[in-house]
């Protein structure tokens, strides 16, 4: 599996969109066009899954000194089921960082809790703590969410320093 950082404008991005966009609801996503625009940041890595020479999904993570943080994660339709999602975590569990942290709907219903499962099985925590996924624009409501990590996070200080620099540096930072 290879993550193919993309930083401008590139082919994939067409299937890319597609998947983004049937993948997570609106107010749990960037337009794409807005996305399209955070390309070339330096903390967010923007990457095609390629398999074979196949374009088979996407990621994007945003890296800081102590914690990488999955935005967003989405395999192609025609893939699932052939463990590639597994693949491109493990290749991304493998980097050397303190916290990998993901947010995921509230395991309220048959589908989220299945996402859930899916992360525990590849060695996520679900965090107990309350938290909410800020509005991708101003004035948007927020989204009740979990994080999940690698490792656990053991208390409710750690949790709002991670959750404090999610909202800063993926959302408040991009409000126009």
């Amino acid at each position: 599996m290879t993550f193919l950082r993309i930083t401008k404008p590139h082919p994939y991005l067409n299937s890319i969109q597609i998947w983004y966009e049937g993948s997570f609801p609106t107010d749990e996503r960037r337009s794409f066009a807005d996305l399209v625009t955070l390309l070339s940041c330096p903390d967010m890595h923007f990457c095609a899954l390629i398999d074979t020479n196949q374009l088979v999904g996407f990621i994007i993570y945003w890296q800081w000194p102590d914690a990488l943080f999955v935005e967003h994660f989405a395999i192609d339709p025609a893939q699932r089921g052939k463990q590639v999602g597994q693949q491109a975590l493990a290749q991304l569990l493998g980097t050397d960082y303190t916290y990998i942290i993901l947010e995921v709907e509230r395991p309220e219903d048959e589908l989220s809790q299945r996402r859930v499962r899916f992360y525990e099985r590849q060695g996520f925590f679900l965090n107990l703590f309350d938290y909410v996924q800020p509005p991708y624009q101003p004035g948007k409501a927020a989204i009740p969410m979990r994080l999940m990590s690698i490792p656990s996070i053991a208390n409710q200080s750690d949790f709002d320093t991670f959750s404090e620099l999610i909202k800063k540096q993926v959302y408040e930072r991009f409000y126009r």
